[in-house]
C-alpha cells in the first residue's frame, strides 16, 4: 500500500493545474440584480467602487470559494446555507453576532483547568485551546479569519524565547485587540496595541526612558521602527494602487531614515505598568511586579523625552507637550499618511484573496479604506467586505490568471479538515496544543511566530520560477523539502488516526494538563461514507472537491485517486468505506488543486 501512496502523491504532485472557467457567472454564482463599478489604477483618490445586489446568491461552487476565502474553514452545510441565504444576508449576520471576547473565554476556560490539576499557571497553550475552541464552536466565522490575518500583520510572539514566555493570563488582550479589531477600526486598533503591555514587552517601549548623557543611554527603538515599518507606513512611498512612488532616477522613496527612528523612539519613552494587579493606578515607573498585564500602559511624565521630535521627513512634533499628547499626535500622523491606505489594504488582499493582487486591485480597496462611503476612514469592516466582494476576488475569470491565488498556509490547512468534517470531542473540550505537536513539524501554529516580521515575508519570491515572472509567494517561504513532508504526514494522522491530541486530563504528576487517551476528537465523515456507499468513489471525490478544492479539482486528479481507491478496493481484502474515505480525503489534501486557493 505505501507503494501505491507514494506513486499517488509523485503523480498528483507532477499534474499540471487546470482549473474550471465559468463564463456566465460572478464568482461560480448567478448574479441576480448584481451591479459592479470597479475604478482603474490611473484613478485617484475621487474614484470610487461599488458592489451591491441583495440578491447575490453564489451556487455551491462559488459557495465554496467565497468561503475559502472569508473563514478557516466550511462544511457542506455552511457552503448550502450561503447558497440560500445569499453573500450579503450572509455579511449581515456575520457583522451582527454577539461578541463574546477572547480574554473572558480564556478566564472561563482557566477555571475550568483549575478544576482538573494542581498549578495554578497561566500557559500559552491556553490560549491555543481558546482559539481552536472558537474555530469548532462559535459561528463569527469572519472575525475569526480576519482576526487571524491581523496578527500576522501586527505580530506579537509568546514564544522563541519571548519575553512574552507564559504570559497568557496578559497576552490574551491582545489577541482581544486584534478579534474585536477585526470590525473596527484601524485608528483604534493602531492605539489600543501601542499602549498594550504585552507590545510593550514584545517590542520594549515598555519602561522606555528619554535619554540620559551621564549614564549614555538612548531610548529603544525597536517599536519606533516597526510601527512605521510593519504596522503602518512601510519603507517606501507608495501610490493608492500600491506601487512604489519613483524618484528621476527610477528609485524607491524611503518614507523615513535612521534619524527619523531615532526621533520616533523618543515618543514611545514614558509609558509604565497602567494597574496594580488589585486594579489601583499604578504609582512606580519602574514596576514589574504585582501588575495587571491586561490594562493598558500609562505615561510617567518625568521620563518621557520632552524635547522637539522629527519623526517624518518634514513633520515635527512639537517640544514640551505631555507624552500622551506627543503618542496620539503621532498615531494620528501615522492614521493619516497617504502610504497606510495601499500598504495594509494589500496585505489583506494577500492574506484572504491572492498574493500577487493587480494595482487596479489594490487601488479600489485603498479608496474604500480611505473612506468607506460615509467619510470614515480606517473602517476594517468596510475594507474587508469590499475585499471579498471585489471582482478580482469574485470573477472567475481570474481563476486561471498566471498572477492569481496563494498557497494555503499549514495552520488553515488543519482548520479547514476542522470545520469541514465538524471535528468534536466525548468531552467537548478541544484543548489542542499545536504549538509542541506542530510547529516544527509545519513552521506554523497559532500566534508562534518566530520574529515580528511573521512567518514569511510578504515580499518572498520563489527564485526558481515565481520571481523571473517578478511574482511573489510569500507562504511558499516555509515551504521545504521538510514542511512539505512533514505535512503530508501531519495530515495523514489526522486523517486516519485523530485529528489532534486532546489535552484535558492531568499529567502523571496532576500538576499540569496532559494527553487524554478517554477523550479523541473525532471527525464526522457520517455523509461522505454514505455517498460512497451508495453512489460510488466517483460521487465521493466530487462532494470533496467542493468542500475543499472550490470545485477547482483538475479531472486528471481526478481520475488517478478514484482509480488508486479501486485498485485498493480489489487488491486488498480488509479495504472498506472508512479506508476508502480516509484515502480519498488523504489524496486530495495534498493535492495543488486543493492546497492553492484560488
Amino acid at each position: 500500500m505505501n507503494k501505491i501512496y507514494a506513486l499517488v502523491v509523485c503523480l498528483i504532485f507532477t499534474l499540471e493545474i487546470h482549473a474550471q472557467v465559468y463564463d456566465d457567472y460572478l464568482g461560480a454564482g448567478n448574479v441576480i440584480g448584481m451591479k459592479v463599478t470597479s475604478s482603474s489604477q490611473e484613478q485617484n483618490d475621487s474614484s470610487f467602487y461599488a458592489i451591491s445586489g441583495t440578491q447575490l446568491k453564489p451556487d455551491l461552487i462559488g459557495a465554496s470559494r467565497f468561503l475559502s476565502q472569508a473563514t478557516m474553514g466550511a462544511s457542506y452545510e455552511d457552503i448550502e446555507n450561503l447558497t440560500t441565504v445569499g453573500i450579503d444576508a450572509w455579511f449581515e449576520e456575520q457583522f451582527n453576532l454577539p461578541y463574546k471576547s477572547f480574554t473572558q473565554r480564556y478566564d472561563e476556560l482557566h477555571e475550568e483547568i483549575l478544576g482538573i490539576i494542581t498549578e495554578d499557571d497561566h500557559l500559552n497553550r491556553y490560549m491555543s485551546y481558546v482559539f481552536y475552541e472558537k474555530l469548532v464552536k462559535d459561528k463569527d466565522f469572519l472575525r475569526q479569519r480576519i482576526a487571524f490575518a491581523l496578527s500576522q500583520i501586527f505580530v506579537i510572539s509568546p514564544y522563541h524565547g519571548s519575553s512574552l514566555n507564559n504570559g497568557s493570563h496578559y497576552n490574551v488582550v491582545y489577541y482581544d485587540f486584534l478579534y474585536s479589531g477585526a470590525f473596527g477600526n484601524y485608528k483604534d486598533l493602531l492605539e489600543n496595541i501601542s499602549l498594550s503591555l504585552p507590545m510593550g514587552r514584545y517590542l520594549s517601549h515598555f519602561m522606555n526612558q528619554k535619554a540620559d548623557i551621564v549614564e549614555k543611554t538612548f531610548p529603544d527603538e525597536n517599536y519606533a521602527r516597526e510601527i512605521m515599518q510593519l504596522f503602518s507606513i512601510g519603507l517606501h512611498q507608495l501610490n493608492p494602487d500600491g506601487t512604489p512612488i519613483l524618484d528621476a532616477e527610477g528609485n524607491n522613496i524611503p518614507t523615513y531614515d535612521i534619524s527619523n527612528i531615532t526621533e520616533m523612539a523618543k515618543i514611545f519613552t514614558g509609558l509604565g505598568v497602567g494597574e496594580k494587579a488589585d486594579g489601583v493606578t499604578n504609582d512606580n515607573f519602574f514596576r514589574t511586579f504585582d501588575f495587571n498585564g491586561r490594562a493598558p500602559m500609562i505615561m510617567f511624565e518625568e521620563y518621557h523625552s520632552k524635547g522637539e521630535k522629527n519623526i517624518l521627513p518634514g513633520v515635527t512634533i512639537p517640544a514640551g507637550q505631555a507624552g500622551m499628547e506627543d503618542i496620539n499626535q503621532t498615531l494620528d500622523i501615522l492614521f493619516n499618511h497617504p502610504n497606510v491606505a495601499p500598504f495594509l489594504s494589500k496585505r489583506l488582499i494577500q492574506h484572504l484573496i491572492k498574493s500577487n493582487p493587480s494595482p487596479a486591485f489594490v487601488n479600489r480597496i485603498s479608496t474604500v479604506f480611505n473612506n468607506n462611503g460615509s467619510g470614515v476612514r480606517g473602517d476594517f469592516k468596510a475594507v474587508v467586505k469590499a475585499i471579498l466582494l471585489d471582482p478580482e476576488a469574485r470573477d472567475c475569470n481570474w481563476i486561471d490568471n498566471n498572477d492569481n491565488g496563494k498557497l494555503i498556509q499549514p495552520l488553515e490547512r488543519f482548520t479547514t479538515l476542522f470545520k469541514a468534517f465538524d471535528v468534536s470531542t466525548p468531552s467537548g473540550r478541544v484543548w489542542f496544543d499545536d504549538y509542541n505537536l506542530l510547529f516544527e513539524e509545519t513552521s506554523q501554529t497559532f500566534l508562534s511566530s518566530p520574529t515580528v516580521f511573521n512567518f514569511f515575508s510578504p515580499f518572498y519570491a520563489e527564485d526558481e520560477y515565481v520571481s523571473p515572472k517578478g511574482l511573489i509567494s510569500p507562504e511558499f517561504e516555509i515551504l521545504n523539502s521538510v514542511t512539505a513532508i512533514a505535512y503530508i504526514n501531519e495530515m495523514e494522522n489526522s486523517i486516519k488516526i485523530r485529528p489532534f491530541r486532546n489535552q484535558t486530563a492531568p499529567n502523571d504528576s496532576g500538576r499540569y494538563l496532559g494527553i487524554n487517551n478517554d477523550d479523541e476528537p473525532l471527525l464526522d465523515f457520517t455523509d461522505e461514507i454514505a455517498l460512497y456507499e451508495n453512489e460510488g468513489i466517483d460521487a465521493l471525490i466530487d462532494r470533496l472537491n467542493l468542500i475543499l478544492c472550490r470545485g477547482q479539482l483538475s479531472a486528471g486528479t481526478h481520475t488517478i485517486i478514484a482509480n488508486a481507491i479501486m485498485q485498493n478496493v480489489d487488491n486488498i481484502n480488509s479495504y472498506d468505506s472508512q479506508n476508502a474515505l480516509e484515502d480519498t480525503l488523504y489524496f486530495i489534501m495534498m493535492s495543488p488543486n486543493y492546497l492553492i486557493q484560488k
